[in-house]
């Protein structure tokens, strides 16, 4: 049971934290990266690909591509996984550095984060 919910919690990561990096702006992903534990990092750039402009996405498209990134139902679904993911990973990240990533993701992604 206990590996299991590890999975989940690594998927849920992963699934948050790819379509969050594609959709900031290059410099401000590297900044955000940057601050995160060692792990989390690897997580964060694995698969990233050199050269890779910002997508625009809306909520819908963000969170629908997290749903698609995460195999697992979620109770409350992914605006409450993506809220959870980020709330957890504020622990990690400069109150500075995590004002300058709401700044750069359109207002209504800008809520999400704690």
């Amino acid at each position: 049971m206990a590996q299991e919910r590890r999975k989940q919690s690594y998927a849920a990561l992963r699934a948050v934290l790819h379509p969050l990096r594609y959709r900031l702006p290059v410099e401000t992903a590297v900044q955000f990266g940057a601050q995160l534990p060692t792990i989390v990092r690897g997580i964060y750039y694995d698969g990233r690909k050199p050269g890779v402009t910002p997508v625009k996405m809306s909520n819908e498209e963000f969170f629908a591509r997290v749903r698609s990134e995460f195999p697992y139902a979620v109770e409350g679904g992914s605006e409450k996984q993506v809220r959870t993911v980020l709330k957890s990973l504020e622990r990690h990240v400069s109150a500075g550095e995590w004002q300058h990533l709401k700044s750069r993701v359109p207002n209504s992604l800008a809520a999400l984060p704690p």
